[in-house]
């Protein structure tokens, strides 16, 4: 998503590099190496693969819902199907423990 208001981190930087960031943020062109990094962020805890389901709880529990936490969800499910989509096959048909790891 490309505004700094759906991001649930602090920023404590001075005014002129947070528009900076929000301007560059703003005109960023995504790619599909972009939304591989994004999609791979949400596919990781510290123990391994899991389920999008359980890292999306887990970042939830640790920050709160923030106003733009289903649409952030709604984006990385769209970002995982375009990938299932262009390899034919689940994402997490590709990643070594995902179901161990998604039920511990």
């Amino acid at each position: 998503m490309k505004h700094m208001d759906t991001s649930i981190g602090e920023f404590d930087v001075i005014e002129p590099d947070y528009l900076f960031m929000k301007e560059f943020v703003a005109n960023a062109v995504y790619d599909d190496y972009d939304r591989l990094v994004q999609l791979c962020d949400s596919l990781a805890m510290p123990t391994g693969f899991c389920l999008l389901e359980k890292r999306f709880v887990d970042v939830t529990i640790r920050y709160g819902v923030h106003p733009a936490t289903i649409g952030r969800w709604k984006k990385i499910l769209e970002i995982k199907a375009m990938f299932e989509k262009k390899m034919g096959c689940s994402v997490y048909s590709l990643l070594p423990g995902i179901v161990e790891n998604s039920f511990r």
